[in-house]
């Protein structure tokens, strides 16, 4: 299997499992309602479907506010503030229990033991609404096993009703599935989903540590050791074997003999969480001209990190690194609403072939929501879907049936134009032309820079513009610098141009001023217009 074919299955592993994300977190606060009622009712003394123990419904409450708390936390770009406040509240209610056991109030010590489990899937709530995701995974995982490990003596020795005390657990299993999945494009188990074939004994080796707590646990209720010592004990035996195989597991494979995560790069993702958190990623906008009558028609939105004590960030430095641990996400659903709200202030854009376009990561595709973010930030920044244009990379396309080809053709459906970003760098884009909305083939700078002296550059652009005039397809020039590049652009009958020829990126307040002034003067040509930017910028 080749090392795409590679990323392709592990993109569309973590695509699957992100399609059950909001479904984890809608079952699980369903079945924690269900449990909720059945307890209330007979701590009541209502009757009931089900005899449940008399005890008040602490646990089902407080999994059905984790619950509430992921599925508002699932949109990265909205306020944290409510599912932070709904998970608080949450931890505060599976506290009630084991305050009252602490207090002599309670002695039923496999509630308190179960308490002691909703409260780890709460502080995991918490932890993703504050974006600490590795955290939250552990805290998920090691919930989970926990949960396993008690289940059988629960079953086993608790009062009442059985029916109900499964849907608990079978709530706090969803909830905790739903962290999981929430997370999956960082820490752990994305390099447990990508790792390959290694990755096959990480998971055996997890599942044999939940056999083997199961096994302890029946074992010890069948030779009667006291059973409402066994949650305890089993508690302290998982604890310390989860801690050794996570200090052990990245080490038990040949193959990687490095720390998952050099300590730069670790402090790079750490400083990245902090910006997200500060929104300190701003917008820079390159223009983008009509290459015929010289007017301004557009610009292209870039992503920049203005760090507080480092300045502004170059994209190489943090870019790779937020693609690697999944935050390119949240990064792009921030840049995409600030763009958004840019554009509305710019005068130019009122006319009707003004564009605004947006980079949009391979990962960013895969995710389910991407669809519903862009329809939530459109909606409350009022840019008409038409104005807006999403470019994806050639990597980042994909066929009929493969993650994300229903959601490029359902944001087609809203009015957003389509951009391939780079052509020509890639080796089987034409495949995809056919199948996808594409409105827009963006010829990578590579080309345009050895334009137009070096013979095979020409031919390959002439060839790019054919294709897209057959194609019905616009073509948009990158990294223009010259006169000359431009005149060939021209005769070539390209479309659009963007380029330091025109301007570098600049800040909104500057290309504010850059699109005022560039407006108020008649278009010129060649090296009066270069001569003119070149006064601008000095």
């Amino acid at each position: 299997m080749t090392a795409q074919n590679k990323r392709q299955r592990s993109r569309s592993v973590i695509r699957l499992l992100l399609e059950f994300n909001p479904r984890f977190s809608i079952l699980g606060t369903a079945l924690a309602t269900t449990s909720a009622i059945l307890f209330g009712l007979s701590w009541l003394h209502i009757t009931a479907i089900f005899e449940t123990q008399p005890s008040p419904p602490v646990n089902s409450v407080s999994i059905m506010l984790t619950g509430l708390s992921l599925f508002l936390s699932r949109t990265p770009f909205r306020s944290k503030r409510l599912p932070l406040a709904i998970a608080t509240v949450s931890l505060l209610v599976a506290m009630m229990k084991p305050l009252l056991g602490a207090a002599g109030l309670m002695s039923s010590l496999w509630i308190l033991t179960n308490s002691t489990i909703v409260c780890l899937l709460a502080f995991a709530a918490i932890l993703v609404s504050i974006q600490k995701p590795v955290a939250a995974q552990v805290t998920a995982v090691l919930a989970i096993l926990l949960f396993g490990a008690s289940l059988l003596s629960v079953v086993q020795t608790a009062p009442g009703s059985k029916v109900a005390i499964l849907i608990l657990y079978a709530s706090g299993f969803l909830v905790a599935s739903s962290v999981l999945t929430r997370t999956i494009y960082r820490g752990p188990l994305y390099r447990m989903v990508t790792a390959g074939s290694s990755a096959k004994y990480i998971f055996a080796q997890a599942f044999l540590v939940v056999l083997l707590a199961i096994g302890i646990t029946y074992l010890s209720i069948r030779n009667t050791i006291h059973p409402y010592f066994v949650p305890l004990a089993v508690i302290a035996i998982l604890c310390l074997i989860y801690f050794v195989l996570l200090k052990l597991m990245p080490f038990l494979s040949h193959k990687q003999v490095q720390p998952l995560v050099p300590p730069a790069r670790r402090q790079v993702i750490n400083d990245i969480d902090h910006a997200l958190a500060d929104k300190q990623f701003t917008t820079y906008y390159q223009p983008q001209i009509d290459v015929e009558t010289g007017r301004l028609v557009g610009a292209e939105a870039l992503a920049r990190w203005i760090h507080p004590e480092n300045g502004v960030v170059s994209p190489a430095d943090f870019i790779p690194v937020a693609e690697q641990s999944g935050q390119i996400i949240e990064i792009g659903y921030q840049v995409l609403e600030r763009a958004c709200l840019d554009a509305m202030t710019w005068p130019f854009f009122q006319s009707a072939d003004a564009k605004l376009s947006v980079n949009i990561s391979p990962l960013q595709l895969q995710a389910p929501d991407l669809l519903e973010n862009v329809q939530r930030i459109l909606k409350s920044t009022g840019l008409p879907a038409e104005k807006l244009v999403l470019e994806l990379t050639e990597t980042a396309l994909v066929r009929r049936g493969e993650p994300g080809y229903d959601t490029i053709w359902a944001l087609h459906g809203l009015g957003i134009s389509i951009a391939v970003d780079d052509f020509g760098t890639g080796y089987s884009c034409l495949a995809y032309l056919s199948d996808l909305p594409v409105q827009y083939l963006k010829i990578d700078q590579s080309f345009v820079k050895k334009l137009p002296d070096d013979q095979p550059s020409a031919t390959i652009a002439r060839s790019i513009v054919g294709l897209g005039c057959g194609l019905q397809i616009k073509i948009v020039a990158e990294g223009v610098e010259t006169a000359e590049q431009e005149d060939f652009l021209k005769s070539i009958r390209c479309h659009k141009a963007q380029g330091y020829y025109y301007s570098k990126p600049m800040c909104p307040e500057d290309f504010i001023d850059w699109a005022s002034s560039f407006n108020e003067k008649p278009p010129v040509q060649g090296p009066a217009l270069m001569e003119g930017k070149r006064m601008f910028f000095a």
